[in-house]
């Protein structure tokens, strides 16, 4: 990872709080991975559950690292000796976030924030130059390297920052030092890691607390907990939402199945978004671009959702598939099944679900109020797999779907479904990363062309 800057061992080494053991130097790139470090690096070995970083320092410096920064000295190799590497990466990162006076946005919610982030840098790169978390690295390792992809040239930078524990936003925010804020959703995410949604609330919440004295708070007004955090806030606050300074007039669907919002205060626009819910994302998106002077909606936020890796709608010998694979929690599930129930549809309507993961104590219940949508929004079939699959099925059968059953491997999943499904069907795949459930997709793609052909 490079960048337009310059820092010398002197430098990092008083910024990680260590002594420099070697020749003094120059460098303007880090690495973390020694099998894409390029000559000039200076490598952090990170360490895992399951590897020791250090092990790797040598092959890092015969690949023409300058230096490494490891937990325990190494002979013939210059080093930086540190009691933590994944900290002292991180000390790198605040050190260089300090170096530049932009405005820094961080992005935090149980649903919605990587979607957000890319809408939101959208907009704001019709204007400045922006650097943003790239994917979904947005946990205490993403969020410092995409820190430390700033440089000289950079005018804005949009930080996506996720957490199972707290204290874990409060730490990415003393190291980004954001000057503006939000909360997309406060919901049943990473119960395992918390325990309550009241708990989840109160560690989203460590993202308004962390903002500079000048900050900005952008408020949800259509969730309570996200309006709670607000009324806390004693500064600028930015309120969207039904009513709010950036608010949905109506909301309906073209005959292409897009979404046409009528928003205050900019007017009407077009996207390619088929789920009601996900409005939600573009209010914010334009609450923000409208602090910054953006003037331009509809062509660069088109953008973002067409490159977005979730809520992917494509067509298969007929059959509409909507992919939602990328990840699970009960919100985003509920979406995905409403979202499901709106599609125009010739044929049968199936969702093809996989468990979601890290919800604790509360997992049985919520996976049987997940099946219980299914019925509720007159879903035609279901399929499930996964931790808790007998308890959307349960769900789902009690709510009067008559056609759902567990079903455990990707492959005999794919089966049914090729045997099941006709051209008009819509069919929703969606679950937690975990259960892969982009391997269904693949399999009844594979499947259906062989009896096609």
């Amino acid at each position: 990872m490079s960048g337009d800057w310059l820092y010398t061992s002197d430098q990092l080494a008083k910024a990680i709080r260590s002594k420099f053991l070697g020749i003094a130097f120059s460098f303007s790139s880090i690495s973390h991975d020694t099998r894409t470090l390029e000559k000039g690096d200076i490598f952090f070995a990170l360490s895992g559950e399951n590897f020791d970083g250090n092990a790797f320092a040598e092959q890092a410096f015969e690949k023409g690292a300058v230096a490494v920064v490891v937990s325990k000295e190494l002979d013939g190799i210059p080093c930086i000796v540190v009691n933590d590497v994944q900290q002292a990466i991180q000390d790198f990162a605040a050190f260089h976030r300090k170096q530049y006076s932009i405005p820094v946005l961080a992005i935090t919610g149980s649903c919605g924030k990587t979607s957000c982030k890319d809408m939101i840098a959208s907009l704001l790169a019709t204007v400045y130059t922006v650097v943003k978390t790239q994917g979904n690295f947005n946990n205490k390792i993403g969020c410092p390297l995409s820190i430390l992809q700033m440089d000289a040239e950079t005018e804005f930078l949009v930080l996506e920052m996720g957490a199972n524990h707290h204290g874990e936003i409060a730490r990415l925010c003393e190291i980004a030092q954001p000057t503006e804020s939000v909360i997309t959703m406060i919901g049943a995410a990473h119960l395992e890691g918390f325990g309550s949604i009241d708990e989840v609330a109160k560690a989203k919440s460590e993202i308004m607390s962390g903002l500079s004295p000048e900050g900005c708070f952008y408020v949800n007004n259509n969730d309570a907990r996200c309006v709670a955090v607000g009324e806390r806030f004693s500064r600028e606050t930015i309120p969207f939402g039904t009513n709010g300074d950036v608010s949905l007039n109506n909301i309906s669907f073209n005959d292409n199945g897009e979404m046409v919002l009528d928003i205050n205060p900019i007017g009407t626009i077009c996207l390619p978004l088929y789920a009601e819910a996900h409005a939600q994302n573009v209010l914010l998106a334009v609450a923000v671009g409208l602090r910054h002077g953006i003037t331009e909606f509809e062509a660069p936020l088109r953008a973002a959702c067409s490159s977005t890796s979730r809520f992917k709608i494509h067509s298969l010998l007929g059959r509409e598939i909507i992919d939602d694979t990328y990840n699970a929690n009960p919100d985003s599930m509920r979406v995905a099944i409403e979202a499901l129930s709106t599609r125009p549809c010739a044929g049968q309507r199936i969702a093809v679900l996989g468990g979601m993961l890290e919800l604790g104590e509360e997992a049985e219940s919520l996976h049987y109020k997940t099946g219980s949508e299914l019925g509720k929004h007159g879903i035609t079939k279901a399929l499930v797999r996964g931790p808790y699959a007998e308890a959307i099925v349960a769900g789902a059968l009690e709510s009067g779907i008559v056609q759902a059953q567990f079903v455990e491997k990707h492959a005999d999943m794919a089966k049914e479904l090729a045997q099941s499904s006709q051209p008009g069907d819509v069919i929703l795949f969606k679950g937690s990363r975990g259960m892969a459930m982009e391997k269904v997709i693949h399999a009844l793609s594979e499947y259906l062309n062989r009896a096609e052909s």
